[in-house]
C-alpha cells in the first residue's frame, strides 16, 4: 500500500481519472434515455449494435495516445526530456493520420458492417443512421481520445478532465435539443456527440498552443522506433476499448437468435448502466498509469508496487460496490430508460447477473493497467486479447447449451478466467525479474551502492543517456 506521503499524488492522479470516466459512463446512459423515450427499443437497440464501431475509433485514439504517453512519462522519468517531446509529437502524428482510413470505412460500409454487428430490420436502420453521422466526427474523436493521455502524462490531470466534462455536458445539452425538441432520434444522438467532440478539440488545441506545451515541428516528425514502441505498448489499452465491444457483438448476435428485438433492448440498458463500474475501476487504473510508469523510469521498484497493490484494492472494492448497487437498483433502472414491461422484467433478471463480472474485472484491468505502464506489452497483450478468444468460445458455447441465462452469464465466467490468468503472469513476471533484490542496491565491500540492473536501452542520436533502470 502507499505511504501518506504518496497518497496526495496518487490522488492527484486518479481522483480526476475517475470522475473523467465516471461521468463518460454517466453521459452514455443519459444519451440512452433520451433515445429510449424518444425513439423506443428500437433506438436503444440500434446505438447498442452501432456503438463498437464508436468504440473503435475510441479505441485507436486511447491506444496510440496511451503507447506514446507511457514512453513519454518513462522517459521523463528516467530525465530524458527530449526523448519525452519527441514521444508526444510522434504520437500527435499518428492520431491524425489514422483518422482517414476510418472515416473512408465508415462512409462506405457503416449499413453492412451494422448488419454484421447484429443488426436486423428497424434495428439495422438505426443503427445505420447513428453510425453515418458518427463518421464525420472521427478527426476528432480520435484526437481527443488520444490526446488526453498525453496532457495526463504531462501532469495536466485537472485539465484532461476539464476537456472530458465539457464535452459530456454539451452532448448532453445538445442530445436535449437534437433528440427531444427536433425529434432528430439516434442521428440526433449521434450529431450531438459530434459537435461536443468538436469542440473538446478546441480545448485540446488551445492546449499545445501554449508556449510551455507546444510540440516543436521537428518532433511532429514520426520517430520510427518511438512509432513501434508506441503501438507495441497501445495493443493492450486499444484492445482495453474496442474489445469490450467483443463482448458486446457476441451476445447482440446470440441475443437476436433466443430473444429477440426486446432480449437487444434489455442488453443495451444493461450495458449502459453496467459501463459506469467499467468506468470506475478503469478510472483508477488509467489514472495511475503516469504515476507508475514515471516511478518505473526513475528505477523506483518500491513506489511501483506500492501504487500497483493500492489499485488492486480500491479496483476490487469497486466491483463489490458495483455489484450491491445494480442489485438494489435492478428494478428502478428500467423504469428510467422507459423500457417495456416485456423488456423491464429481462433487464432487472440481468443486470445483476451481467454485473457480477466487475468483481473480477477490477483485478484484470488493474494488472493490464500496471503491465502496460511498466513497459510489458506481451502480457497485458495476452490478457486483452485473451479475452475476446474466451469471449467468443464462451458467450457462444453457453447460448447454446443454456439459451438467454447462459449468455448473461456468460460475461462473469469470462472474467473469472481472466483473472487467474492475470494471478498467472503476474507471478510469472515477479519469479522471472526477482523484483525484491532489483529494488535494493548491492553494497559492494567499498560501501558504494551498485545498482542491479535488467536492461539498458541504448541511446540514439539527440537523446540523453538513459539510466539504468530497475525492474518492479
Amino acid at each position: 500500500m502507499i505511504t501518506r506521503g504518496m497518497l496526495k499524488e496518487y490522488l492527484k492522479y486518479i481522483v480526476p481519472t475517475m470522475i473523467t470516466f465516471t461521468l463518460g459512463g454517466v453521459y452514455s446512459i443519459i444519451d440512452g434515455v433520451f433515445v429510449g423515450h424518444a425513439v423506443g427499443d428500437a433506438g436503444l437497440a440500434g446505438i447498442n449494435v452501432a456503438f463498437p464501431l464508436v468504440a473503435f475509433i475510441m479505441a485507436v485514439g486511447t491506444g496510440v495516445g496511451m503507447g506514446g504517453g507511457v514512453i513519454s512519462s518513462i522517459a521523463r522519468g528516467a530525465g530524458n526530456e527530449a526523448k519525452a517531446r519527441r514521444a508526444m509529437g510522434t504520437t500527435l502524428t499518428m492520431l491524425a493520420l489514422s483518422a482517414v482510413p476510418i472515416m473512408a470505412l465508415l462512409f462506405t460500409l457503416a449499413t453492412p458492417i451494422c448488419e454484421l454487428l447484429g443488426g436486423q430490420g428497424e434495428t439495422l436502420a438505426q443503427a445505420a443512421a447513428y453510425t453515418g453521422v458518427i463518421a464525420w466526427g472521427v478527426p476528432f474523436q480520435i484526437l481527443v481520445t488520444g490526446c488526453t493521455p498525453l496532457i495526463r502524462n504531462q501532469g495536466k490531470v485537472a485539465y484532461a478532465m476539464a476537456v472530458q466534462v465539457f464535452a459530456g455536458l454539451m452532448n448532453v445539452a445538445l442530445d436535449y435539443v437534437f433528440v427531444i425538441l427536433l425529434g432528430m432520434g439516434t442521428a440526433g444522438a449521434a450529431a450531438a456527440t459530434v459537435v461536443s467532440q468538436v469542440s473538446a478539440f478546441l480545448l485540446v488545441l488551445g492546449f499545445f498552443l501554449k508556449r510551455e506545451n507546444r510540440i516543436a515541428v521537428a518532433d511532429l516528425r514520426p520517430d520510427r522506433h518511438i512509432a513501434l514502441h508506441a503501438l507495441r505498448l497501445g495493443l493492450a489499452p486499444f484492445g482495453l476499448t474496442l474489445l469490450p465491444e467483443a463482448t458486446v457483438v457476441a451476445i447482440n448476435v446470440n441475443l437476436s437468435m433466443y430473444g429477440g428485438e426486446q432480449a437487444l433492448a434489455a442488453y443495451a440498458v444493461v450495458s449502459y448502466t453496467a459501463c459506469v463500474i467499467q468506468m470506475l475501476i478503469q478510472g483508477v487504473g488509467d489514472g495511475s498509469q503516469p504515476l507508475i510508469s514515471k516511478h518505473y523510469g526513475a528505477g523506483d521498484a518500491d513506489g511501483v508496487r506500492r501504487f500497483r497493490n493500492t489499485n488492486y484494492l480500491i479496483t476490487i472494492s469497486l466491483g463489490v460496490l458495483g455489484l450491491a448497487a445494480m442489485y438494489l437498483l435492478r428494478n428502478q433502472v428500467p423504469m428510467l430508460f422507459g423500457a417495456s414491461d416485456e423488456t423491464a422484467g429481462l433487464i432487472a433478471y440481468a443486470l445483476p447477473v451481467f454485473s457480477t463480472a466487475y468483481v473480477f474485472y477490477g483485478f484484470t484491468h488493474a494488472s493490464t493497467s500496471y503491465f502496460y505502464a511498466v513497459d510489458d506489452a506481451k502480457a497485458s497483450s495476452a490478457i486483452v486479447y485473451g479475452e475476446a478468444l474466451l469471449v467468443v468460445l464462451i458467450v457462444f458455447g453457453a447460448a447454446r447449451l443454456f439459451g438467454l441465462d447462459g449468455i448473461w452469464l456468460s460475461v462473469t465466467a469470462v472474467q473469472m478466467v481472466l483473472s487467474v490468468a492475470a494471478a498467472a503472469l503476474l507471478r510469472y513476471r515477479h519469479r522471472a525479474r526477482r523484483p525484491d533484490r532489483a529494488a535494493e542496491p548491492a553494497r559492494p565491500a567499498s560501501g558504494r551502492p551498485v545498482i542491479l540492473s535488467e536492461r539498458r536501452e541504448a541511446p540514439r542520436s539527440g537523446d540523453a543517456k538513459d539510466p539504468v533502470r530497475r525492474q518492479p
